[in-house]
């Protein structure tokens, strides 16, 4: 939907482009269009707990990021972790381990895991970091050539393209499957069709 108001080719002026930015900035910050004025200086509207994120990143999954200017759109800017750091003490009075996400979850090396599901959304900037093929027949990777950021786990609409639904049809197929095998193995699905038997 964003992008819709960005296809501009080389000879749009700057005026179609600044509004073409704006009508994008709505789709985000005033999808109701009932706000008067747009406040960007958030990453997210205060009912979402923007906040979160950030203390979740403080303290669990800290996620280098820098920007140079030229290979993306924003003000170059190096990976700082001390500033970050800093940052985070300064906001929530606590300070981050580099490495912490890493040696909790095994890092690249999480073979020895099961049952997780990595869906990708092709229109996802983040899934350029994400697990995109299968590691093992319980560590599975389901693409979305149609999706966005986590599309598959919203609620499901009209306008889903084809790819989200297949999405969540097999991760459905996926959940079952594992349950069953966790049954079987805790005995508890003979228990349950023992009792089915046996109720009057």
């Amino acid at each position: 939907v964003v992008c819709k108001y960005l296809g501009f080719d080389s000879t749009a002026s700057d005026h179609q482009l600044l509004h073409g930015v704006a009508q994008a900035a709505k789709v985000y910050y005033n999808y109701t269009g009932s706000s008067p004025c747009l406040n960007t200086s958030q990453t997210a509207t205060s009912s979402l707990g923007a906040l979160g994120w950030f203390f979740q990143a403080c303290t669990e999954m800290v996620m280098p990021m820098c920007t140079d200017g030229v290979q993306d759109m924003f003000e170059p800017e190096q990976w700082n972790f001390q500033a970050f750091s800093d940052e985070c003490n300064s906001i929530f009075g606590v300070r981050p381990r580099a490495d912490w996400a890493g040696t909790v979850y095994g890092g690249k090396k999480i073979g020895s895991h099961s049952n997780i599901i990595f869906s990708n959304g092709g229109l996802d900037p983040w899934s350029a970091g994400g697990v995109t093929s299968n590691i093992t027949q319980s560590l599975v990777s389901i693409l979305i050539p149609d999706g966005a950021h986590h599309l598959d786990l919203r609620y499901s609409n009209n306008l889903d393209p084809p790819s989200v639904r297949a999405a969540r049809a097999l991760e459905l197929k996926y959940f079952q499957k594992w349950i069953r095998q966790a049954q079987k193995s805790t005995g508890t699905g003979s228990t349950i069709s023992k009792k089915r038997k046996n109720s009057p």
